[in-house]
């Protein structure tokens, strides 16, 4: 049987997307989604941040569309880049490859 790797979620851009060009031509973005949740412990609203990414038209569109504070509803897959620090310890970051996104701009989404 086949591994699943889906990841959903909906929540707002905390900054405006960050491209990124490559002299092959090719493109990526990088966005963060604030994902908001009750905190029984703490009285309040607390705010999770996700890293998501996006190749080529998708980074593209991604970029010319979404502004920050967007509502975003993604769809994508679990991914974890592995590098090397200035010291040489290996240095884990997981984020989200999106395979489908959804971007609504207007403030009462």
């Amino acid at each position: 049987m086949a591994d699943i790797n889906t990841v959903i979620l909906s929540g707002r851009l905390g900054d405006a997307p960050q491209m990124r060009y490559f002299e092959s031509g090719n493109k990526t973005v990088t966005i963060s989604i604030g994902i908001n949740k009750w905190s029984k412990k703490q009285e309040k609203e607390v705010v999770t941040w996700h890293t998501a990414r996006a190749w080529g038209s998708k980074a593209e569109f991604i970029g010319e569309v979404a502004k920050k504070g967007a509502l975003v509803f993604i769809e994508g897959t679990l991914e974890k880049d592995v590098f090397k620090d200035e010291s040489g310890r290996d240095i884990a970051k997981t984020y989200i490859l999106i395979n489908e996104i959804k971007v609504s701009n207007k403030k009462e989404d």
